[in-house]
Protein backbone atom coordinates (compact mmCIF):
# COMPACT_ATOMS: atom_id res chain seq x y z
CA UNK A 1 0.00 0.00 0.00
CA UNK A 2 1.29 3.45 -0.91
CA UNK A 3 0.22 6.92 0.17
CA UNK A 4 -1.42 9.07 -2.50
CA UNK A 5 -1.26 12.81 -3.06
CA UNK A 6 -3.82 15.25 -4.44
CA UNK A 7 -3.32 15.08 -8.20
CA UNK A 8 -4.20 18.77 -8.56
CA UNK A 9 -2.49 20.37 -5.55
CA UNK A 10 0.41 17.85 -5.31
CA UNK A 11 0.00 17.65 -1.53
CA UNK A 12 0.05 14.65 0.80
CA UNK A 13 -2.33 14.89 3.72
CA UNK A 14 -4.24 18.21 3.73
CA UNK A 15 -7.42 16.17 3.36
CA UNK A 16 -10.67 15.44 5.16
CA UNK A 17 -11.57 11.81 5.84
CA UNK A 18 -14.75 10.81 4.03
CA UNK A 19 -14.95 7.03 4.53
CA UNK A 20 -12.91 4.41 6.34
CA UNK A 21 -11.53 1.52 4.29
CA UNK A 22 -13.72 -1.57 3.78
CA UNK A 23 -11.97 -4.67 2.44
CA UNK A 24 -13.37 -8.18 1.76
CA UNK A 25 -12.67 -10.75 4.46
CA UNK A 26 -10.78 -13.00 2.04
CA UNK A 27 -8.51 -10.19 0.91
CA UNK A 28 -8.26 -8.23 -2.33
CA UNK A 29 -8.03 -10.21 -5.59
CA UNK A 30 -8.79 -9.63 -9.27
CA UNK A 31 -12.54 -10.20 -8.78
CA UNK A 32 -12.98 -6.79 -7.13
CA UNK A 33 -11.49 -5.11 -10.23
CA UNK A 34 -13.85 -6.76 -12.72
CA UNK A 35 -15.66 -4.29 -15.06
CA UNK A 36 -19.25 -3.60 -14.03
CA UNK A 37 -19.22 -6.14 -11.21
CA UNK A 38 -22.08 -6.05 -8.75
CA UNK A 39 -21.17 -3.41 -6.18
CA UNK A 40 -20.32 -4.80 -2.76
CA UNK A 41 -19.23 -1.77 -0.70
CA UNK A 42 -15.51 -2.67 -0.94
CA UNK A 43 -13.26 0.40 -1.10
CA UNK A 44 -10.06 2.00 0.13
CA UNK A 45 -10.07 4.81 2.66
CA UNK A 46 -11.50 7.86 0.87
CA UNK A 47 -10.38 11.44 1.54
CA UNK A 48 -11.14 14.89 0.09
CA UNK A 49 -8.52 17.59 -0.53
CA UNK A 50 -9.15 20.63 1.67
CA UNK A 51 -7.88 23.01 -1.02
CA UNK A 52 -9.38 21.92 -4.37
CA UNK A 53 -11.98 19.33 -3.32
CA UNK A 54 -10.56 16.40 -5.30
CA UNK A 55 -11.63 13.05 -3.79
CA UNK A 56 -9.13 10.18 -3.74
CA UNK A 57 -8.37 6.76 -2.27
CA UNK A 58 -5.53 6.92 0.25
CA UNK A 59 -3.54 4.68 0.57
CA UNK A 60 -3.85 2.29 -2.39
CA UNK A 61 -1.99 -0.68 -3.91
CA UNK A 62 1.11 0.01 -6.00
CA UNK A 63 0.97 0.26 -9.80
CA UNK A 64 2.58 -3.15 -10.41
CA UNK A 65 0.06 -4.95 -8.20
CA UNK A 66 -2.84 -3.05 -9.76
CA UNK A 67 -1.72 -3.93 -13.29
CA UNK A 68 -1.64 -7.63 -12.40
CA UNK A 69 -5.13 -7.50 -10.88
CA UNK A 70 -6.61 -5.72 -13.91
CA UNK A 71 -4.93 -8.22 -16.25
CA UNK A 72 -6.65 -11.12 -14.47
CA UNK A 73 -10.04 -9.40 -14.08
CA UNK A 74 -12.93 -11.06 -15.92
CA UNK A 75 -15.20 -9.01 -18.18
CA UNK A 76 -18.60 -10.71 -18.20
CA UNK A 77 -21.14 -7.93 -18.80
CA UNK A 78 -20.76 -8.26 -22.57
CA UNK A 79 -22.45 -11.65 -22.31
CA UNK A 80 -25.55 -9.97 -20.90
CA UNK A 81 -26.19 -7.70 -23.88
CA UNK A 82 -25.05 -4.57 -22.03
CA UNK A 83 -23.02 -3.44 -25.04
CA UNK A 84 -26.05 -2.00 -26.85
CA UNK A 85 -27.01 0.65 -24.25
CA UNK A 86 -23.33 1.51 -23.70
CA UNK A 87 -22.77 1.94 -27.41
CA UNK A 88 -25.94 4.02 -27.68
CA UNK A 89 -24.82 6.32 -24.84
CA UNK A 90 -21.29 6.97 -26.08
CA UNK A 91 -22.30 6.86 -29.73
CA UNK A 92 -24.76 9.71 -29.18
CA UNK A 93 -22.13 11.89 -27.52
CA UNK A 94 -19.60 10.95 -30.22
CA UNK A 95 -21.94 12.18 -32.94
CA UNK A 96 -22.57 15.45 -31.08
CA UNK A 97 -18.85 15.94 -30.45
CA UNK A 98 -18.01 15.43 -34.13
CA UNK A 99 -20.80 17.76 -35.22
CA UNK A 100 -20.19 20.60 -32.76
CA UNK A 101 -16.39 20.69 -32.87
CA UNK A 102 -15.68 19.54 -36.43
CA UNK A 103 -13.49 16.68 -35.22
CA UNK A 104 -11.23 15.25 -37.91
CA UNK A 105 -12.28 11.62 -38.44
CA UNK A 106 -8.82 10.24 -39.08
CA UNK A 107 -7.36 8.15 -36.25
CA UNK A 108 -8.93 7.50 -32.84
CA UNK A 109 -7.56 5.86 -29.69
CA UNK A 110 -9.91 4.50 -27.00
CA UNK A 111 -8.15 3.81 -23.67
CA UNK A 112 -9.71 1.14 -21.45
CA UNK A 113 -11.75 -0.01 -24.44
CA UNK A 114 -13.10 -3.26 -22.89
CA UNK A 115 -14.26 -5.47 -25.77
CA UNK A 116 -13.99 -2.67 -28.31
CA UNK A 117 -17.66 -1.78 -28.69
CA UNK A 118 -16.82 1.93 -28.95
CA UNK A 119 -14.17 1.23 -31.58
CA UNK A 120 -16.93 -0.39 -33.65
CA UNK A 121 -19.10 2.69 -33.14
CA UNK A 122 -16.28 5.05 -34.15
CA UNK A 123 -15.78 3.10 -37.39
CA UNK A 124 -19.52 3.20 -38.02
CA UNK A 125 -19.44 6.99 -37.62
CA UNK A 126 -16.68 7.40 -40.16
CA UNK A 127 -13.30 7.19 -38.43
CA UNK A 128 -10.72 5.76 -40.81
CA UNK A 129 -8.51 4.06 -38.22
CA UNK A 130 -9.16 3.01 -34.62
CA UNK A 131 -6.92 1.66 -31.87
CA UNK A 132 -7.64 0.49 -28.34
CA UNK A 133 -5.75 -0.30 -25.15
CA UNK A 134 -7.24 -2.69 -22.58
CA UNK A 135 -5.65 -4.46 -19.59
CA UNK A 136 -8.28 -7.23 -19.33
CA UNK A 137 -7.41 -10.22 -21.50
CA UNK A 138 -10.93 -11.54 -20.95
CA UNK A 139 -12.44 -8.38 -22.44
CA UNK A 140 -10.21 -8.44 -25.53
CA UNK A 141 -11.11 -12.07 -26.23
CA UNK A 142 -14.74 -10.97 -26.59
CA UNK A 143 -14.00 -8.23 -29.12
CA UNK A 144 -15.58 -8.34 -32.58
CA UNK A 145 -13.15 -9.61 -35.26
CA UNK A 146 -13.17 -6.28 -37.11
CA UNK A 147 -11.58 -4.46 -34.12
CA UNK A 148 -9.91 -7.22 -32.09
CA UNK A 149 -6.57 -6.89 -33.90
CA UNK A 150 -6.60 -3.15 -33.17
CA UNK A 151 -6.61 -3.62 -29.38
CA UNK A 152 -3.35 -3.76 -27.43
CA UNK A 153 -3.32 -5.71 -24.18
CA UNK A 154 -1.87 -3.87 -21.20
CA UNK A 155 -1.82 -0.53 -19.42
CA UNK A 156 -1.53 2.69 -21.43
CA UNK A 157 1.80 4.47 -20.82
CA UNK A 158 4.43 6.59 -22.58
CA UNK A 159 5.76 3.59 -24.52
CA UNK A 160 2.46 2.39 -25.97
CA UNK A 161 2.41 4.67 -29.03
CA UNK A 162 4.80 7.13 -30.72
CA UNK A 163 4.07 10.87 -30.33
CA UNK A 164 1.34 12.66 -32.30
CA UNK A 165 -0.40 9.59 -33.71
CA UNK A 166 -4.09 10.37 -33.14
CA UNK A 167 -6.66 12.97 -34.09
CA UNK A 168 -8.82 11.95 -31.14
CA UNK A 169 -8.43 10.15 -27.81
CA UNK A 170 -11.36 8.84 -25.79
CA UNK A 171 -11.79 7.07 -22.46
CA UNK A 172 -14.97 6.18 -20.61
CA UNK A 173 -15.11 5.39 -16.87
CA UNK A 174 -11.32 5.02 -17.07
CA UNK A 175 -9.72 8.12 -15.53
CA UNK A 176 -11.26 7.31 -12.14
CA UNK A 177 -9.19 4.11 -12.09
CA UNK A 178 -5.84 5.74 -12.94
CA UNK A 179 -3.47 5.99 -9.93
CA UNK A 180 -1.47 8.85 -11.49
CA UNK A 181 -3.84 10.94 -13.65
CA UNK A 182 -1.20 13.60 -14.40
CA UNK A 183 1.15 11.13 -16.08
CA UNK A 184 -1.84 9.55 -17.84
CA UNK A 185 -3.04 12.89 -19.26
CA UNK A 186 0.51 13.90 -20.21
CA UNK A 187 0.80 10.66 -22.19
CA UNK A 188 -2.54 11.41 -23.86
CA UNK A 189 -1.21 14.86 -24.74
CA UNK A 190 1.89 13.31 -26.33
CA UNK A 191 0.04 10.85 -28.58
CA UNK A 192 -2.44 13.49 -29.80
CA UNK A 193 -1.68 15.47 -32.90
CA UNK A 194 -1.61 19.27 -32.50
CA UNK A 195 -5.19 20.47 -32.40
CA UNK A 196 -6.42 16.95 -31.53
CA UNK A 197 -9.33 16.33 -29.19
CA UNK A 198 -10.01 14.35 -26.03
CA UNK A 199 -13.52 13.21 -25.14
CA UNK A 200 -14.12 11.40 -21.84
CA UNK A 201 -16.96 10.42 -19.53
CA UNK A 202 -16.43 9.70 -15.85
CA UNK A 203 -18.29 9.49 -12.56
CA UNK A 204 -19.32 12.74 -10.89
CA UNK A 205 -18.74 12.72 -7.13
CA UNK A 206 -20.96 15.80 -6.78
CA UNK A 207 -23.92 14.31 -8.63
CA UNK A 208 -27.27 14.02 -6.85
CA UNK A 209 -27.04 10.20 -6.45
CA UNK A 210 -23.52 10.47 -4.96
CA UNK A 211 -24.55 13.19 -2.50
CA UNK A 212 -27.73 11.32 -1.55
CA UNK A 213 -26.30 7.82 -1.15
CA UNK A 214 -22.85 8.83 0.17
CA UNK A 215 -20.85 5.67 1.01
CA UNK A 216 -23.63 3.45 -0.37
CA UNK A 217 -23.22 4.99 -3.83
CA UNK A 218 -21.76 2.47 -6.34
CA UNK A 219 -18.95 4.87 -7.29
CA UNK A 220 -17.42 4.52 -3.81
CA UNK A 221 -15.46 1.52 -5.00
CA UNK A 222 -12.02 -0.01 -4.62
CA UNK A 223 -11.35 0.41 -8.33
CA UNK A 224 -11.54 4.20 -8.14
CA UNK A 225 -8.28 5.94 -7.26
CA UNK A 226 -9.74 9.42 -7.84
CA UNK A 227 -13.28 10.76 -8.15
CA UNK A 228 -13.92 14.08 -9.90
CA UNK A 229 -16.62 16.72 -10.17
CA UNK A 230 -17.16 19.35 -12.86
CA UNK A 231 -14.66 21.70 -11.20
CA UNK A 232 -11.84 19.26 -10.45
CA UNK A 233 -12.16 17.59 -13.86
CA UNK A 234 -11.59 20.95 -15.53
CA UNK A 235 -8.62 21.68 -13.25
CA UNK A 236 -6.80 18.38 -13.87
CA UNK A 237 -7.03 18.80 -17.66
CA UNK A 238 -5.90 22.42 -17.56
CA UNK A 239 -2.98 21.47 -15.32
CA UNK A 240 -1.75 19.12 -18.04
CA UNK A 241 -1.84 21.62 -20.91
CA UNK A 242 -5.28 21.02 -22.44
CA UNK A 243 -7.73 23.70 -23.50
CA UNK A 244 -11.03 22.69 -21.89
CA UNK A 245 -13.94 23.32 -24.26
CA UNK A 246 -16.81 21.90 -22.21
CA UNK A 247 -17.54 20.03 -18.98
CA UNK A 248 -21.10 18.78 -18.61
CA UNK A 249 -23.47 16.38 -16.86
CA UNK A 250 -23.77 13.26 -19.00
CA UNK A 251 -26.87 11.14 -19.50
CA UNK A 252 -26.67 7.34 -19.82
CA UNK A 253 -28.85 4.88 -21.68
CA UNK A 254 -29.18 1.84 -19.41
CA UNK A 255 -31.10 -1.42 -19.35
CA UNK A 256 -33.66 -2.03 -16.62
CA UNK A 257 -31.58 -5.02 -15.51
CA UNK A 258 -28.47 -2.88 -14.95
CA UNK A 259 -30.45 -0.08 -13.31
CA UNK A 260 -31.91 -2.53 -10.78
CA UNK A 261 -28.40 -3.79 -10.02
CA UNK A 262 -27.35 -0.26 -9.07
CA UNK A 263 -30.23 0.43 -6.69
CA UNK A 264 -29.18 0.36 -3.00
CA UNK A 265 -32.07 -1.88 -1.94
CA UNK A 266 -32.27 -4.90 0.40
CA UNK A 267 -31.24 -8.08 -1.39
CA UNK A 268 -34.64 -9.80 -1.21
CA UNK A 269 -36.49 -6.74 -2.58
CA UNK A 270 -33.96 -6.18 -5.39
CA UNK A 271 -34.09 -9.90 -6.26
CA UNK A 272 -37.88 -9.73 -6.38
CA UNK A 273 -37.82 -6.75 -8.76
CA UNK A 274 -35.26 -8.44 -11.02
CA UNK A 275 -37.33 -11.62 -11.12
CA UNK A 276 -40.45 -9.63 -12.02
CA UNK A 277 -38.63 -7.74 -14.78
CA UNK A 278 -37.39 -11.02 -16.31
CA UNK A 279 -40.84 -12.62 -16.01
CA UNK A 280 -42.40 -9.62 -17.77
CA UNK A 281 -39.58 -9.68 -20.33
CA UNK A 282 -38.59 -6.12 -19.40
CA UNK A 283 -35.03 -6.64 -18.19
CA UNK A 284 -33.60 -5.63 -21.59
CA UNK A 285 -35.75 -2.48 -21.75
CA UNK A 286 -33.51 0.60 -22.10
CA UNK A 287 -34.11 4.23 -21.14
CA UNK A 288 -32.05 7.44 -20.72
CA UNK A 289 -31.28 8.69 -17.22
CA UNK A 290 -28.82 10.91 -15.36
CA UNK A 291 -26.97 8.30 -13.30
CA UNK A 292 -24.31 10.67 -12.01
CA UNK A 293 -21.70 10.98 -14.75
CA UNK A 294 -19.87 13.93 -16.27
CA UNK A 295 -18.32 14.48 -19.67
CA UNK A 296 -15.39 16.59 -20.79
CA UNK A 297 -14.25 17.79 -24.20
CA UNK A 298 -10.71 19.17 -24.35
CA UNK A 299 -8.15 19.94 -27.01
CA UNK A 300 -4.39 19.89 -27.42
CA UNK A 301 -3.51 23.40 -28.60
CA UNK A 302 -2.33 23.73 -32.17
CA UNK A 303 1.07 25.37 -32.68
CA UNK A 304 -0.38 28.85 -33.22
CA UNK A 305 -2.37 28.60 -29.97
CA UNK A 306 0.60 27.63 -27.79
Amino acid sequence: MIKTRCAICDTFGNATLLYQARFPQGGVDSSVYAPRRKRDGVHYQMVKCKTCGLVRSDPIMGKTQLAKLYLKSVCDYTDKDENKPLRRTYGYYLSQWIKNYKVKKGSLLDIGCANGFFLEEALAQGFKKVSGVEPSRSAIQKAHPNVKSSILEGMFDEKTFPPEQFDAVTFFQTLDHVPDPNIFLQNCFKVLKKGGFIFAINHNIQSFPARLLKERCPIIDIGHAYLYDLHTMRLIFQKNGFSVLDVFRAKNTVSLNYFLQLLPLPFFFKSFLQTCSRWLNLDALTFPIYLGNLGIIARKPSSYEE
